[in-house]
């Protein structure tokens, strides 16, 4: 952040009219890959056919969004991505996911490719960092690297987004619903105070089908994190994804950066375009609407001094 900048104008270019967030998340990379169907010769598809998707996902969605995360080196390469909107940011996933076959993202770390130079040279109006987070394990290391990623941002003169994904400490996957919905406030509160500008959350006291304890649980994330939070829809299932923003914003959120809600089930069809078109800019818009209605605008919030 320059000094004659403050964290509101860091944060209008992804902001709707309305002071919410509306963005579209397109960042994934192996797990995307997984969404398609099989060639014909039983392999996983390759490259190309991400790099397409994600182009016309871009140009199918981003004129309805405030911002969109897109990843290098699939969709951002050299310079801003042709196909995004004009009045959509975008934003830069600054992180790489250590993600073996079959399995979830198991670590990340930063892009060295991703410098300051190269988010002047594609127009990046913000960076995006997921951190795991498990529960006691490495804790400082933890902070040293989310420390890194705001150095990044700073210097870069752009947001920084601090995306928090829980883990069990000793297990593959969570047992206790109760134990997840502790573990993702904890973290927010641990992440959120180490200095991005807004922070990116799971949906709080979400159980598939049962969002009863989502806005109990969204006020006290709120009451946790110093600055801005949106949801993702990851683990959320689609049906259930309006109503969790819904709740999410009653207690507290700004809006979503979300992307599986929105378009995944359009991956596997022929006609990528038709698809997206048909149903995915509904579901972007009827979102949009939720997060106009019922959204905590972020010039609201307090923001930290940076």
């Amino acid at each position: 952040m320059t000094s004659d900048q403050t964290p509101a104008d860091l944060l209008a270019p992804l902001r709707t009219e309305d002071g919410g967030f509306a963005m579209v998340a397109l960042d994934q990379r192996e797990s995307l890959r997984r969404m398609f169907p099989l060639t014909d010769d039983g392999a996983e598809a390759g490259d190309d056919a991400l790099r397409e998707f994600k182009a016309t996902a871009t140009r199918v969605l981003s004129p309805l969004a405030s911002a969109v995360l897109l990843d290098r080196p699939y969709a951002v390469t050299d310079a801003r991505p042709a196909e995004l909107a004009p009045s959509s940011g975008l934003i830069l996933a600054a992180d790489v996911l250590e993600q073996p076959p079959g399995l979830p993202v198991l670590t990340t770390w930063l892009d060295d490719v991703v410098t300051p130079e190269f988010v002047e040279r594609v127009g990046a109006v913000a960076l995006k960092f997921l951190v795991i987070w498990r529960e006691g394990v490495e804790v400082a290391e933890r902070a040293d690297l989310v420390g890194r990623f705001v150095e990044l941002a700073r210097e870069a003169g752009v947001a920084g987004l601090v995306e928090g994904i829980v883990r069990p400490a000793d297990a593959d996957e969570w047992t206790d619903p109760a134990a997840r919905h502790d573990a993702i406030l904890a973290a927010a509160a641990e992440l959120s105070a180490l200095g991005g500008d807004i922070y990116k959350a799971e949906v709080p006291g979400y159980v598939p089908g049962d969002l009863g304890l989502v806005e109990e649980h969204a006020k006290r994330l709120t009451e946790v994190v110093p600055g801005p939070w949106v949801v993702l829809s990851n683990g959320v299932e689609r049906p259930d994804f309006a109503d969790a923003v819904r709740a999410s914003c009653a207690g507290g959120a700004s809006g979503f950066l979300a992307g599986r809600a929105i378009w995944a089930d359009t991956v596997a069809e022929a006609d990528h375009e038709a698809a997206l078109t048909e149903r995915s800019t509904r579901r972007l818009q009827d979102l949009t609407r939720i997060v106009a209605d019922t959204a905590r605008p972020y010039s609201r919030h307090q923001s930290r001094e940076r």
